[in-house]
């Protein structure tokens, strides 16, 4: 399973990219761009969500939680937020406002009861891991926690954000699985990937590490092999005593999990 990319969110990611001749992620100013653009960044304490945003078709403020300690965090959140107003500032509503509070869940793929987030998330992912730029950045690297450790310094975005992208365009087939109090709550599998199917709100396996890190019990930090039953066995042509390379990120302040899988 997987969120289809909006062609037309991504348009507008790209346009900012060419518009000002960025020629790779380390050029991508993200507060000079705000200010180019006509937004305004602000921080403040935010309670139960890590941004905001009030926007018109012309201006808007973000504002981010300065709770968040998190500096790659924080960017995604701001590019994030950026989403809506390119995304949906043309888009009419009474007062002539529209505005926006998003939580983790939200920015970090648990939560998709609306699309609008998950578009924003698909802008931020486009302006932050340019398609062009990621592909070039793994072309001919073999998949592991320190290629991805370098792409997070390299696009200067989190494990988590480096992941999603890779499960959605890297150039190995992947997946990505998001679990929150032991319950898969959604993922994004490659088109390549073989197999096609992870049940959302199911219990996790205890075949998988992820299980050993909700216990409480020590799990490898790199990737290691398991079962491919642990996430697969609901698909038709998953064949029993193969393995699925697992990593596993844990973020223990939201007792969640970000699992990456490989063959």
């Amino acid at each position: 399973m997987s969120e289809r990319m909006n062609p037309l969110v991504r348009a507008n990611a790209v346009n900012l990219i060419n518009k000002y001749f960025f020629e790779s992620p380390l050029e991508l100013d993200l507060e000079n761009l705000l200010y180019a653009e006509g937004l305004f960044l602000m921080e403040e304490r935010l309670d139960n969500c890590e941004g905001k945003i009030i926007f018109d078709n012309q201006n808007g403020i973000i504002t981010i939680n300065t709770e968040n300690k998190d500096v790659k965090q924080r960017r995604f959140t701001i590019a994030h937020e950026m989403g809506h107003f390119f995304n949906e500032r043309n888009t009419s509503s009474i007062n002539g406002h529209i505005s926006y509070r998003c939580s983790y869940n939200e920015l970090y793929g648990v939560n998709r009861r609306y699309k609008r987030e998950g578009e924003a998330n698909q802008f931020a992912a486009e302006l932050l891991m340019y398609d062009k730029w990621f592909k070039e950045f793994f072309n001919g690297k073999t998949l592991s926690l320190s290629v991805l450790q370098s792409a997070v310094e390299y696009f200067n975005v989190s494990l988590s954000a480096i992941s999603f992208r890779y499960a959605e365009i890297g150039n190995y087939p992947a997946a990505v699985v998001v679990s929150k109090d032991r319950i898969i709550k959604w993922s994004i599998i490659n088109k390549e990937f073989p197999f096609k199917y992870i049940p959302w709100n199911t219990n996790v396996s205890n075949l998988s590490y992820v299980y050993d890190i909700f216990e409480g019990k020590d799990y490898p930090k790199d990737a290691e092999d398991i079962p491919i039953e642990a996430w697969f066995s609901h698909c038709n042509n998953y064949t029993k005593h193969k393995t699925v390379f697992e990593l596993n990120i844990p973020m223990k302040n939201y007792n969640t999990v970000l699992t990456l899988l490989w063959l």
